[in-house]
């Protein structure tokens, strides 16, 4: 997959960027966080980008956990010693896979799972557990400005993630659509009204907005 010439030095990239981008840094192993608006297609680029790396995807709700689900419960071996059983939503630390694990949501998390995150995402374990060598840390979630459920992330986590932006892009989506069957009419609409793809402002009172349908871009 080649990286895109022209990446804006903020980087916030187009959709189609984002999956090569993200596709460098999951085989190089290096934690990366997406940032992006509602309906920008976060979930569908990482999917995709598990696809084109031969990666099984797996999708770990940060928001639905509590900090001691991380770390597995309790038992004691035939030593009288305690261990700790991992969860099951982790693969395990001998499987031999290639894996793309999304940290869904992760800054509408709670500050504590947020922390417990700290030591699976910088040295790749937690506790006893051990990721596998063929598994990769992903994370999505929504901006401070997007008014969604989203706690600040702490810096120390922060600071361990590479940080990148996705826009809505007419001309990505456009290009999807022609290869991939989306009437003329709907292309036409969208060429000439291209800012009605995504209009998403976070000060509007209306309950919903629209954004683009899923598109493939591996």
């Amino acid at each position: 997959m080649p990286l895109p010439e022209n990446i804006s030095a903020d980087y916030t990239l187009r959709p189609s960027e984002l999956a090569s981008v993200l596709a460098l840094l999951v085989e190089a192993r290096q934690p990366t966080i997406v940032w992006g608006p509602p309906g920008a297609a976060k979930s569908q680029v990482a999917q995709q980008v598990a696809s084109a790396t031969n990666r099984q995807y797996m999708d770990v709700r940060a928001l639905l956990l509590d900090p001691v689900d991380l770390r597995g419960i309790p038992w004691r071996d035939t030593d009288d010693r305690t261990r700790w059983a991992p969860p099951a939503f982790l693969p395990p630390s001998d499987d031999p896979g290639r894996w793309l694990i999304n940290l869904e949501e992760l800054p509408s998390a709670v500050p504590m799972v947020q922390a417990a995150l700290y030591q699976l995402v910088l040295d790749r374990k937690v506790g006893e557990y051990e990721l596998p060598e063929g598994a990769s840390l992903i994370a999505c979630g929504n901006r401070e400005t997007d008014r969604g459920v989203v706690h600040r992330m702490p810096t120390p986590l922060a600071s361990r993630f590479v940080h990148l932006e996705v826009r809505v892009d007419a001309e990505d989506w456009l290009d999807w659509g022609a290869a991939n069957g989306i009437v003329p009419e709907v292309l036409f609409f969208v060429t000439y009204e291209p800012d009605l793809l995504h209009r998403f402002d976070p000060q509007s009172r209306e309950k919903a907005f629209p954004c683009p349908r899923t598109w493939e871009l591996c």
